[in-house]
C-alpha cells in the first residue's frame, strides 16, 4: 500500500522500484490491462496518474512548482523512473517535511470523537505563507506524500500559464 511506503522512503530521494505505463480499459469482465498504449493521445503528461495515487510530476512541472514555492513549505523531491516500452523518463514526487498547521479547526468537519477530517476547511491566515500544502494528519505520515495537494492562486495560475497537462483543480473552503 502506498501509505506504507512513506516511512520506508524517509531519507531516500529515489523510489527503490520503477514504474511502468499501462493502459486500463473497462471490459465486460472488468478492467483490461495492456502494455500497448496505441490510441493514447498524450502518454507523457506533466502530472502522471499512477497506482500509488501520488503526485508524479514531470521535470517541467517540478520546475514550475519549485519556482513558485515560498520557501516555507519545506518540500524536497523523490525521483521516480517511469518506463514505457523502450523509453524511460524521470518524474518527481513532492515530499513535505513539516506538517503545517493550516486547518480552521472550528469549521473543519471531523469524524466524531477523532481528529480525522471529513471535510477540511483552511484558515486564510494560516495558509497565507504557503503556496502549496497538504492536509495535516495524525495518522502516520500521510501528510508527507499525498494525492491531495492544495495550492495557492499564485501556483495555480503559474501551472495554467505553462499549460501543464494531466492536472485539474477543485475549489476548497478557506475562511
Amino acid at each position: 500500500m502506498a501509505q506504507d511506503l512513506i516511512s520506508e522512503l524517509e531519507g531516500i530521494n529515489q523510489l527503490p522500484f520503477e514504474l511502468y505505463l499501462i493502459k486500463l480499459e473497462v471490459g465486460k469482465d472488468g478492467l483490461i490491462k495492456s502494455n500497448d498504449l496505441t490510441g493514447v493521445k498524450e502518454v507523457w503528461q506533466d502530472y502522471q496518474l499512477n497506482s500509488l495515487a501520488w503526485p508524479l510530476m514531470s521535470a517541467k512541472m517540478r520546475s514550475v512548482v519549485d519556482n513558485n514555492l515560498s520557501g516555507n513549505e519545506q518540500v524536497d523531491w523523490i525521483e521516480a523512473i517511469i518506463n514505457r516500452a523502450e523509453e524511460r523518463r524521470i518524474y518527481y514526487i513532492p515530499r513535505f517535511n513539516r506538517m503545517l498547521d493550516v486547518l480552521d479547526k472550528e469549521n473543519t468537519v471531523y469524524v466524531p470523537g477523532t481528529d480525522h477530517t471529513i471535510k477540511p476547511v483552511f484558515s486564510f491566515s494560516k495558509i497565507n505563507p504557503y503556496n502549496a500544502f497538504t492536509e495535516p494528519s495524525s495518522k502516520n505520515n500521510y501528510w508527507k506524500i499525498t494525492s491531495a495537494i492544495y495550492v495557492s492562486e499564485v501556483l495555480r495560475k503559474a501551472i495554467q500559464k505553462e499549460k501543464l497537462t494531466g492536472i485539474s483543480f477543485d475549489a476548497t473552503r478557506v475562511v
